[in-house]
Protein backbone atom coordinates (compact mmCIF):
# COMPACT_ATOMS: atom_id res chain seq x y z
CA UNK A 1 0.00 0.00 0.00
CA UNK A 2 2.85 2.42 0.64
CA UNK A 3 4.49 1.88 -2.74
CA UNK A 4 5.90 5.33 -3.54
CA UNK A 5 4.97 5.08 -7.23
CA UNK A 6 1.24 4.84 -6.53
CA UNK A 7 1.14 8.22 -4.79
CA UNK A 8 0.94 11.62 -6.46
CA UNK A 9 1.82 14.59 -4.29
CA UNK A 10 -0.86 17.25 -4.73
CA UNK A 11 0.00 19.66 -1.92
CA UNK A 12 2.07 20.36 1.17
CA UNK A 13 0.96 21.60 4.56
CA UNK A 14 2.27 25.00 5.56
CA UNK A 15 2.21 26.72 8.91
CA UNK A 16 -0.74 26.83 11.31
CA UNK A 17 -3.37 29.49 10.67
CA UNK A 18 -5.02 31.06 13.69
CA UNK A 19 -5.70 29.28 16.96
CA UNK A 20 -8.56 26.94 16.00
CA UNK A 21 -6.53 24.16 14.40
CA UNK A 22 -6.43 25.44 10.82
CA UNK A 23 -3.34 24.84 8.70
CA UNK A 24 -2.28 26.39 5.41
CA UNK A 25 -2.33 24.07 2.37
CA UNK A 26 0.09 24.84 -0.46
CA UNK A 27 -1.63 23.32 -3.49
CA UNK A 28 0.31 21.94 -6.47
CA UNK A 29 -2.87 21.65 -8.56
CA UNK A 30 -3.98 23.99 -11.31
CA UNK A 31 -6.14 25.86 -10.49
CA UNK A 32 -4.96 25.72 -6.90
CA UNK A 33 -8.37 25.03 -5.35
CA UNK A 34 -8.65 21.78 -7.38
CA UNK A 35 -6.77 20.20 -4.48
CA UNK A 36 -10.10 20.23 -2.61
CA UNK A 37 -11.77 18.07 -5.28
CA UNK A 38 -9.63 15.10 -4.30
CA UNK A 39 -10.89 12.73 -1.64
CA UNK A 40 -8.86 10.31 0.43
CA UNK A 41 -5.94 12.57 1.23
CA UNK A 42 -2.89 10.88 2.67
CA UNK A 43 0.00 12.52 4.53
CA UNK A 44 3.55 11.23 4.78
CA UNK A 45 3.80 10.83 8.56
CA UNK A 46 6.27 8.55 10.37
CA UNK A 47 7.82 7.43 7.06
CA UNK A 48 4.59 6.13 5.54
CA UNK A 49 1.47 7.41 3.78
CA UNK A 50 -1.38 7.63 6.26
CA UNK A 51 -5.00 8.59 5.56
CA UNK A 52 -6.09 11.96 6.89
CA UNK A 53 -9.59 13.36 7.03
CA UNK A 54 -10.30 16.88 5.88
CA UNK A 55 -12.95 18.34 8.20
CA UNK A 56 -13.23 21.80 6.71
CA UNK A 57 -11.47 23.94 4.12
CA UNK A 58 -11.61 27.58 3.08
CA UNK A 59 -10.23 29.17 -0.04
CA UNK A 60 -8.91 32.62 0.79
CA UNK A 61 -7.38 35.27 -1.47
CA UNK A 62 -3.87 33.88 -1.50
CA UNK A 63 -4.17 30.62 0.38
CA UNK A 64 -6.19 27.58 1.29
CA UNK A 65 -6.65 26.72 4.94
CA UNK A 66 -7.93 23.43 6.30
CA UNK A 67 -8.91 21.66 9.50
CA UNK A 68 -7.71 18.06 9.77
CA UNK A 69 -9.31 15.45 12.02
CA UNK A 70 -7.15 14.73 15.07
CA UNK A 71 -5.44 18.14 15.00
CA UNK A 72 -7.90 20.40 16.86
CA UNK A 73 -5.48 23.09 18.02
CA UNK A 74 -2.59 25.17 16.78
CA UNK A 75 0.13 23.27 18.68
CA UNK A 76 -0.98 19.92 17.25
CA UNK A 77 -1.55 21.09 13.68
CA UNK A 78 1.94 22.64 13.71
CA UNK A 79 3.24 19.04 13.51
CA UNK A 80 1.90 18.89 9.94
CA UNK A 81 4.06 21.80 8.71
CA UNK A 82 5.96 20.78 5.54
CA UNK A 83 4.25 17.36 5.40
CA UNK A 84 3.29 16.35 1.86
CA UNK A 85 -0.27 15.48 0.87
CA UNK A 86 -0.86 12.81 -1.76
CA UNK A 87 -3.62 10.87 -3.48
CA UNK A 88 -3.52 7.58 -5.34
CA UNK A 89 -2.53 7.91 -8.97
CA UNK A 90 -5.85 6.34 -10.03
CA UNK A 91 -7.69 9.38 -8.64
CA UNK A 92 -6.20 11.71 -11.27
CA UNK A 93 -8.40 12.73 -14.18
CA UNK A 94 -7.65 11.19 -17.55
CA UNK A 95 -6.00 13.77 -19.78
CA UNK A 96 -6.50 14.46 -23.45
CA UNK A 97 -3.82 13.13 -25.83
CA UNK A 98 -0.80 15.43 -25.73
CA UNK A 99 -1.51 16.60 -22.16
CA UNK A 100 0.69 15.52 -19.26
CA UNK A 101 0.84 15.82 -15.52
CA UNK A 102 4.08 17.25 -14.15
CA UNK A 103 5.00 13.99 -12.46
CA UNK A 104 4.95 12.32 -15.89
CA UNK A 105 7.46 14.82 -17.35
CA UNK A 106 9.88 14.87 -14.41
CA UNK A 107 12.68 12.39 -15.04
CA UNK A 108 12.31 12.40 -18.84
CA UNK A 109 15.40 12.87 -20.99
CA UNK A 110 15.51 15.99 -23.15
CA UNK A 111 17.19 16.15 -26.56
CA UNK A 112 17.24 18.63 -29.43
CA UNK A 113 16.40 17.88 -33.07
CA UNK A 114 20.02 16.83 -33.70
CA UNK A 115 19.80 14.24 -30.91
CA UNK A 116 22.09 16.11 -28.51
CA UNK A 117 21.19 15.56 -24.86
CA UNK A 118 20.36 18.40 -22.51
CA UNK A 119 19.89 16.05 -19.55
CA UNK A 120 16.81 15.15 -17.51
CA UNK A 121 13.83 17.18 -16.33
CA UNK A 122 14.38 17.57 -12.57
CA UNK A 123 11.69 20.14 -11.80
CA UNK A 124 8.96 22.24 -13.39
CA UNK A 125 8.45 25.87 -12.44
CA UNK A 126 5.05 27.54 -12.88
CA UNK A 127 5.55 31.11 -14.09
CA UNK A 128 1.99 32.16 -14.81
CA UNK A 129 2.47 32.61 -18.56
CA UNK A 130 3.74 29.05 -19.06
CA UNK A 131 5.52 26.32 -17.16
CA UNK A 132 9.30 26.03 -17.43
CA UNK A 133 11.19 22.72 -17.54
CA UNK A 134 14.32 22.70 -15.38
CA UNK A 135 16.69 20.35 -17.20
CA UNK A 136 19.90 19.23 -15.49
CA UNK A 137 22.78 17.80 -17.51
CA UNK A 138 26.27 19.15 -18.17
CA UNK A 139 24.68 22.47 -17.35
CA UNK A 140 21.27 23.66 -16.20
CA UNK A 141 18.72 24.63 -18.86
CA UNK A 142 15.41 26.43 -18.34
CA UNK A 143 13.13 25.56 -21.26
CA UNK A 144 9.64 27.06 -21.58
CA UNK A 145 7.02 24.32 -21.89
CA UNK A 146 5.37 25.59 -25.06
CA UNK A 147 4.26 22.66 -27.26
CA UNK A 148 4.60 23.40 -30.95
CA UNK A 149 7.12 26.15 -30.29
CA UNK A 150 9.94 24.86 -28.07
CA UNK A 151 8.52 21.44 -27.18
CA UNK A 152 8.40 19.46 -30.42
CA UNK A 153 7.54 16.00 -29.11
CA UNK A 154 6.88 14.17 -25.85
CA UNK A 155 7.32 10.40 -26.13
CA UNK A 156 6.08 8.90 -22.86
CA UNK A 157 7.04 5.37 -23.92
CA UNK A 158 10.66 6.37 -24.60
CA UNK A 159 10.67 8.88 -21.70
CA UNK A 160 11.98 11.46 -24.16
CA UNK A 161 11.18 15.11 -24.86
CA UNK A 162 12.44 16.63 -28.12
CA UNK A 163 12.94 20.39 -28.05
CA UNK A 164 13.80 23.23 -30.39
CA UNK A 165 16.29 24.87 -28.05
CA UNK A 166 19.88 26.04 -28.34
CA UNK A 167 22.44 24.10 -26.29
CA UNK A 168 24.07 27.39 -25.28
CA UNK A 169 20.94 28.88 -23.64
Amino acid sequence: MNNQENWIIIARFGRPHGVKGFVTVHSFTEPRDNVLKYENWHAFINNKWQPIKLLRAEVQNKSIIAQIEGYPERELVAQLTNIEIAVRQEQLEKLEPGEYYWHQLIGMNVINQQGKSFGKVIEIIPTGANDVLVVEGNKRHLIPYLPGKFILDVDANQQLITVDWDMDF
